[in-house]
């Protein structure tokens, strides 16, 4: 999605209600991978993180464009997205379907490398997913029980989230490990 359409959209969700007492939802969680993860571990984080917001995805879309060479998985799934959708690498705002497991493992392949990619749930939810700048950032809102789910499947895979993600707000590892 382009930076124009996502901008306002961006805005929305932020600005909706974030208490979490008189029937208000509970304030989501922000969250980034730490910036030189290892690649295994980053894409564990990924799978791991689109796998819990992919039933709520109410849009998903993602730029194939990198700013460096593409690597050889990205390449086969840049030509399986050609095969399947018809867009070609260099248009932006490519729409996938998260529901279809192919799909969703082009997406998680492409996020490392792509300039943007994007995923947000109903208005009001509190789950997005974001990818920008070649994956050097790569972010996530998620309601706090959604988080524990997350962080559970990451430690039964042999990962510290921890040591893998900060709060993007508090600037320092993620208190939500301990």
């Amino acid at each position: 999605m382009s930076a124009k359409r996502s901008l306002p959209r961006a805005l929305t969700e932020f600005a909706r209600p974030l208490g979490g007492r008189g029937g208000q939802r509970p304030r989501p969680l922000d969250l980034l991978l730490l910036e030189g993860t290892a690649p295994e571990t980053a894409r564990a984080v990924v799978e791991e993180v689109i796998r819990e917001v992919a039933p709520d995805a109410a849009s998903v879309d993602i730029d194939l464009i990198s700013d460096l060479p593409w690597p050889s998985d990205a390449q086969a799934a840049l030509t399986a997205i050609a095969g399947a959708t018809g867009a070609r690498e260099g248009e932006t705002a490519v729409v996938l379907d998260l529901t279809d497991e192919r799909q969703r493992e082009w997406f998680i392949t492409l996020v490392p490398h792509t300039i943007s990619a994007e995923i947000w749930g109903p208005a009001g939810s509190g789950v997005s997913f974001s990818a920008s700048d070649t994956g050097s950032v790569i972010g996530w809102k998620l309601p706090a029980e959604r988080w524990e789910r997350v962080r559970a499947r990451l430690r039964h895979r042999g990962i510290d989230p921890a040591t893998a993600t900060q709060g993007a707000t508090r600037g320092h590892p993620d208190k939500y490990s301990q």
